[in-house]
């Protein structure tokens, strides 16, 4: 791995271990870009009322260590 490469990795280290401890999981995750989930403590009834009962994000880091984030699409069934 270059130290480009190591630097994003570490960018995105940092990123996610900050929002670990905010309650976000983390779904899915490559080298540069994961998928973050918190979900919230009543999810079952903000679910029935329409409201979702999560918050998904997609979160990215450029070539020069840059974190973005950005709200994902809803998880389909």
């Amino acid at each position: 791995m270059s130290s480009r490469q190591n630097a994003r990795y570490a960018a995105l280290d940092a990123y996610l271990d900050d929002r670990r401890a905010e309650g976000y999981s983390v779904e899915t995750r490559t080298d540069s870009q994961a998928v973050i989930v918190r979900r919230d403590r009543l999810g079952f009834a903000t679910r029935w009322f329409g409201r979702g009962g999560s918050r998904r994000l997609v979160i990215s880091v450029d070539q020069d260590g840059a974190v973005t984030s950005i709200a994902a699409e809803p998880r389909r069934w």
